[in-house]
């Protein structure tokens, strides 16, 4: 056995297989107090995929579609779903109706587990898919909805796994869509172990440590970050879908955890909670931060609260499968407003709009390059060849990296705004604030926020004597798009403003 785990594994599975073997009884997981083994763990993954195969008859290649917050079953059935040979396509669970459904049936999903808490969305998101075979549920009885609990009761027979390769596809994620679809990128194993590897050696992930996980496992850093890189080490994840403050820090003291990754929003939120002198946090020894921009001034406050936590601010896409640059902790004050350095294996360029690679200092577009890069998009070769030159991705970030290879972000080519950490795309909030009958044109841009980092401002023209409110408008948005895309701030005009060329000057909405 010894001899097998010096080896690297080649897929997910694998990796699980050889947590188990290795660490056994040791804890991998912790949900609502309750541990699981890496023994465990296996022996319920299992279990689902032997249920998946001979009770739903998945078979390779097939997508299940994962709709749930963060919960022990979000583990067991993703890893469950590709023990069977299927690909997994974890779901944001504030996505409405219309964008759930785009989803599922643009992957092609044959298979959709629910879980209870987000049932309500997914029964109407399914209302007009066909193509969408069997629905399982987690904690939720309803009509033609199978219980995952009770299927896996009785699970069916061994099989033989499929042999899965480095370079097949684990999951496909869905992305903010430039053109107002989403799209699915296509993230392979050999991605994600990668990542486990950056992972160890940019965060300095240990043995020991146990890790808040509370980053949202539909989401590249809590998927392909966290919950590997823990598998790999035998280090435990105490699992929780919460970021109320007062309970994060229950959390932490309750289980002496060691690491936490989260969004600025949630670290600031954090930092400003009254009560944060009533609990002992002294277990903690990273906090690390990533998703949107973090305030200089908030950098210096968690200095000040947390003197002996190594702060690091990281940086990665969907596209890069998660950690593509590290900003270490003694970099954390004189270098606050970089995102730090690429990873080992991992080689990053500044190129301008003709693609010509720029000196340190100037600013123009990132690209990287290198073993964390994804497949492609799910059925989206333009789209796939446009973001892919060469083995280089296009990242659609604005940023320069100075003499010493540390990389600064300086904004977006393609205007993306990002809501406490969520990727918000103008254009799909302008397509949908068109769809309204008393609106003629729409811009959208984001507009900073103390809290959320930025927030998404509309500015609307009005259909001549029509009469619209801002409260009509949100309400439109709102039965349309999640939360965070629907505009925080609405703003009418008689026209927008317009270049000689006719394209929109959004500089001066802001």
């Amino acid at each position: 056995m010894a001899g097998r785990l010096l080896q690297r594994p080649r897929n997910l599975i694998d990796l699980l297989n050889r947590s188990a073997d290795e660490f056994g009884d040791g804890v991998a997981a912790i949900y609502r107090g309750d541990p699981v083994s890496f023994a465990g763990l296996r022996e319920r993954v299992s279990r689902v995929s032997r249920a998946l195969r001979a009770h739903v008859g998945v078979r390779p290649g097939d997508r299940v579609a994962l709709v749930m917050p963060n919960c022990l079953h979000s583990v067991v059935c993703y890893l469950g779903a590709i023990r069977a040979g299927a690909i997994a396509v974890p779901i944001n669970v504030r996505l409405t109706p219309p964008e759930m459904r785009f989803i599922i049936g643009d992957v092609g999903a044959r298979v959709v587990i629910a879980h209870e808490r987000t049932w309500p969305t997914v029964s109407e998101a399914l209302e007009d898919l066909d193509a969408v075979e069997v629905v399982l549920g987690i904690g939720l009885e309803a009509e033609g909805v199978i219980a995952v609990d009770a299927l896996t009761a009785d699970a069916g027979p061994g099989f033989d796994v499929p042999e899965i390769a480095p370079e097949d596809v684990a999951a496909i994620i869905y992305t903010s869509g430039t053109t107002g679809l989403p799209k699915g990128a296509m993230i392979t194993h050999g991605n994600v172990l990668f990542n486990v590897r950056s992972t160890i050696r940019g965060h300095g992930f240990r043995r020991d440590d146990v890790h808040l996980l509370i980053v949202p496992l539909f989401h590249v850093t809590g998927l392909n970050t966290i919950m590997p890189t823990s598998l790999q080490l035998g280090s435990t994840m105490v699992i929780s879908a919460k970021s109320n403050p007062r309970e994060l820090l229950e959390l932490i003291q309750r289980h002496r955890c060691t690491t936490m990754f989260t969004v600025p929003t949630t670290t600031i939120l954090l930092a400003q909670e009254p009560s944060l002198g009533e609990f002992d946090i002294s277990s903690l020894r990273l906090l690390a931060y990533s998703g949107a921009p973090m305030p200089v001034r908030a950098i210096h406050r968690l200095r000040e609260l947390f003197p002996d936590v190594a702060l690091h601010n990281f940086y990665g896409l969907t596209e890069t499968t998660s950690v593509t640059t590290v900003l270490p902790s003694e970099f954390a004050l004189s270098h606050a407003e970089s995102i730090g350095r690429v990873v080992p294996e991992l080689d990053a360029k500044i190129v301008d709009e003709e693609g010509r690679m720029l000196p340190p200092g100037e600013v123009g577009e990132l690209l990287i390059r290198g073993p964390s890069i994804f497949a492609g998009y799910h059925q989206r070769p333009e789209a796939t060849q446009e973001a892919l030159e060469e083995g280089w991705l296009h990242t659609g970030d604005k940023a320069f990296i100075d003499e010493d290879g540390f990389v600064f972000l300086r904004g977006r080519t393609r205007e993306m705004i990002i809501v406490a950490g969520e990727n918000v795309y103008p254009v799909e909030v302008e397509n949908v604030l068109t769809r309204h009958r008393d609106v003629v044109e729409a811009a959208v841009v984001g507009v900073e926020h103390p809290v959320l980092g930025q927030v998404v401002k509309a500015v609307v023209v009005p259909r001549p004597g029509a009469e619209v409110s801002e409260r009509e408008i949100r309400r439109h948005c709102a039965e349309r798009l999640a939360s965070f895309k629907v505009p925080h701030q609405v703003e009418f005009v008689e026209e927008l403003p317009r270049n000689p060329s006719g394209k929109v000057v959004k500089r001066e909405l802001a």
